[in-house]
């Protein structure tokens, strides 16, 4: 069993990587399900029902992992760490996002010069809209989101800026603080899904899209307190659970229950944290755990690929493509989605967050306040 209580190196949980990595091609999976479909004689199943689920999985594991990474510094340092909390979230998704932004418009450009028409994105205002998602302003309601997945990036990153207070409330001392925090957010996320058929979270409103990244990024924080319990830890270290809460999540998919998926996700991510067993091994395998590594540039750079592939076989084959094609089109051009990735996580990604690191260090030393002669 994994002590997340007494780690002080906060050493990589492999198995919520891998994890992080599945959930992103489950995005992928179901997104070029849907770009199959314009192209198909027939209707034809999604390769994943209720992907989009897969989103929320990843505000809770945010809410989880940065709970777990950064819990023991605000501890010690309270909100003195927060400038380099910011610091390190910033150097992990801006040098991405900005490539990804500018990849997006060049592409939407260069469509509308070479067929007449944007397949990428439409924009009434084009500098402004793209100055918005650079500045991750569009899950907001700020400008029109350029990049349809980056929505999440950007309400994820407004919700870094809550990040001390929600962690002071859900790791406060007294525990019914903390529990009417989580118990608060659980409430308003029902509440959300209760208003949607077969209580269904996946909403294109702004509003909606916000309750659900700050009320399950809650809930992550509060899964990660419980692990720290030694107790409950324990428990969710049996593989049992592992295997438990894998058979809840298939269930809520195939009953297409998105609140029921989202109740199962706490204790998912838990037994993967606490599980040394061979379940969470096999979960954080050479290729689960590749994907994971890779997850970000996987999730925020495929939907650039949807309509450009989509194009390209409509070239090639002008009539509507069978079942089986279609179905065929939707995992082969989720496949092609990866090497992209591993790309841009070799060349933006890393360089990029140590480049961030780098200059914010170097003008951290650098500055020197003028001071006026005596």
């Amino acid at each position: 069993m994994r002590s997340l209580e007494r780690s002080s190196s906060r050493s990589e949980i492999r198995a919520l990587t891998a994890l992080r990595g599945v959930a992103a091609m489950v995005v992928v999976l179901e997104h070029f399900s849907a770009t199959a479909q314009q192209h198909s004689a027939t209707n034809i199943p999604s390769l994943v029902a209720h992907g989009y689920m897969a989103v929320d999985l990843f505000f809770v594991l945010s809410g989880f992992i940065m709970a777990y990474t950064y819990q023991a510094d605000f501890a010690a340092h309270g909100l003195k760490s927060f400038p380099g909390f910011l610091l390190k979230r910033a150097a992990r998704i801006v040098p991405l996002n900005t490539v990804a932004v500018l990849l997006t418009v060049a592409a939407g450009l260069a469509s509308q010069a070479l067929l007449g028409r944007n397949i990428l994105f439409e924009s009434s205002s084009l500098a402004y809209d793209t100055l918005c998602n650079l500045l991750m302003l569009q899950g907001l309601g700020i400008g029109t989101n350029l990049n349809g997945p980056s929505w999440s990036i950007s309400t994820e990153f407004a919700a870094y800026f809550l990040f001390p207070a929600l962690l002071a409330l859900v790791c406060h001392r007294r525990r019914a603080v903390a529990a009417a925090t989580v118990a608060l957010a659980a409430i308003i996320l029902a509440a959300t899904a209760a208003a949607h058929p077969r209580l269904g979270l996946d909403t294109a409103s702004v509003n909606g899209q916000l309750v659900r990244c700050f009320t399950e990024f809650v809930i992550g924080i509060g899964t990660y307190r419980i692990t720290r319990n030694p107790d409950w830890a324990a428990w969710l270290a049996a593989e049992r659970v592992t295997l438990l809460a894998i058979g809840w999540e298939l269930a809520a998919l195939l009953l297409r229950l998105d609140l029921l998926a989202a109740a199962g996700f706490p204790l998912l991510i838990g037994a993967l944290a606490c599980d040394q067993g061979r379940i969470a091994r096999l979960i954080a395998a050479r290729v689960p755990y590749f994907l994971g590594v890779i997850s970000f540039s996987i999730y925020l750079l495929h939907n650039m690929l949807r309509p450009i592939e989509l194009e390209v076989v409509r070239t090639l084959h002008p009539a509507p493509l069978g079942t089986a094609a279609a179905l065929g089109f939707a995992v082969l051009g989720s496949l092609t989605v990866i090497p992209l990735a591993w790309l841009a996580y070799a060349a933006v990604e890393r360089p990029g967050r140590r480049w961030v690191r780098n200059f914010a260090t170097f003008a951290a030393r650098g500055y020197k306040p003028h001071r006026p002669k005596a």
